[in-house]
């Protein structure tokens, strides 16, 4: 039978950025983050090497010429709505460190999209997506991974609770997918 992937049994996990080692599990380098479940409709996009053709002049066989071309892999992607847990959860890392507030004797922090200190202080993240249920396991890693997109901030029906969509990319180097034997 076919192993079908419950949403119980999944876990994202948020971080500043690791240096992998082969040494010890994914799992285990990134062991706790801001993120433990406060995740819906979590969406991973692979990076893709394109290939494309390239048409030569003449045939063999009676086949035209050609050749493939490899395109170097794109950026890896990871989406999702975030249901808000009460507290700042991806903005460290979406507008750097923030300002606490009041000055003297701090009780808040304030974050500003676009000002001149959070893109200088944008840091990187490790996104870690772990499938387990004690017998099968799947660990994902975009690692490196830069925070493009806070969304819009709504509540998801009348007696609903807070949400917000996200979106970070990284390079396919820091892309990591980890299959138990």
């Amino acid at each position: 039978m076919v192993k079908v992937w419950q949403a119980r049994e999944t876990v994202l996990r948020v971080a500043d950025a690791i240096s992998v080692n082969d040494t010890s599990l994914l799992d285990s380098q990134v062991s706790s983050g801001a993120i433990e479940s406060n995740v819906k409709n979590l969406t991973i996009v692979e990076p893709e090497g394109a290939i494309e053709k390239i048409d030569l002049l003449g045939e063999t066989s009676g086949f035209q010429n050609a050749e493939l071309d490899f395109k170097p892999f794109g950026l890896a992607s990871i989406s999702g709505t975030l249901v808000h847990p009460g507290d700042e959860v991806l903005e460290p890392w979406a507008f750097g460190d923030g300002t606490a507030v009041p000055s003297g004797s701090p009780t808040h922090h304030r974050y500003q999209a676009g000002d001149s200190t959070s893109g200088k202080t944008r840091k990187a993240a490790a996104f870690l997506v772990n499938l387990d249920d004690g017998t099968d396991e799947v660990t994902i890693l975009l690692n490196n991974a830069y925070i493009s997109k806070l969304g819009d901030r709504r509540i998801a029906s009348a007696d609903g609770h807070w949400e917000q969509d996200f979106e970070a990319f990284c390079l396919a180097k820091d892309f990591y997918i980890e299959y138990k034997d």
